[in-house]
């Protein structure tokens, strides 16, 4: 199982387009910060979870789409003959299947801690600030849901056609670009914006309502079922 894990892995990363995806993840991470998270977000400071949550909602479509890329990947035409391989195999498919979710989050996992990682750097070199591990609700919140959501769909509609899963590439940029009610915000940069001004407080505490909690659940247990449902049905 470990081997086909490592393969599945290799096959998905190591390509130019992951490349290209993840120096584009670099830079927009860059602009952002530079841009528009030094300033701070409705008042706060720049690494108050108000800020950071916002700095996530902004890069997620990228790494959402990469995500979707990675979907797409195992929707190609050539995998029809991995397919034929694996089912002569000994293989578990819904085994298999499970292997390669993970294979994809983990790759998400990879391109997530590219503007993770530049984040914490910006803010101990700008503001000597090291407290990381207040950013872990922000990160939380804002990248697994969106994620469990976005696999679960991507899968699902990549069962019927490759084309829907990069459909949905379009999807989630024009979504991101909504801006919706709070519990409905997938990527949360409405509610991370808003939210604080509203609560008029300088520099209010960060805390996350129990109705954005809700629709955070309810998405990613949404994707869950989009992801695991089929592959029960078919091992029945």
């Amino acid at each position: 199982m470990n081997k086909i894990f490592k393969y599945e892995l290799k096959r998905l990363i190591i390509n130019k387009f992951f490349l290209g995806l993840l120096i584009i993840s670099a830079l927009y991470s860059y602009e952002i910060m530079r841009g528009q998270i030094i300033l701070g977000i409705a008042n706060t400071a720049p690494f108050s979870g108000w800020s950071y949550g916002t700095y996530l909602a902004k890069v997620l479509p990228i790494l959402l789409v990469t995500l979707l890329f990675f979907v797409s990947f195992f929707y190609q035409k050539q995998e029809k003959g991995v397919q034929v391989l694996t089912k002569a195999t000994p293989i578990d498919p819904f085994k298999f299947q499970v292997i390669r979710f993970v294979t994809i989050i983990v790759g998400f996992g990879l391109i997530s801690s590219v503007p993770i990682i530049y984040s914490f750097l910006f803010y101990a070199v700008n503001f000597n600030y090291t407290n990381f591990s207040a950013f872990l609700v922000p990160i939380i919140i804002t990248l697994l849901p969106a994620m469990l959501f976005t696999l679960g769909l991507g899968t699902f509609g990549g069962q019927y056609h490759q084309g829907v899963v990069f459909v949905l590439m379009a999807g989630v940029v024009l979504l991101s670009l909504i801006p919706l009610p709070y519990s409905m915000d997938l990527f949360g940069g409405n509610f991370f914006t808003k939210y604080p001004e509203s609560l008029q407080v300088v520099e209010p505490v960060f805390s996350i309502p129990l109705s954005v909690v809700i629709g955070k659940v309810i998405y990613g247990v949404t994707g869950l079922l989009m992801m695991l449902l089929p592959g029960v049905k078919k091992k029945k």
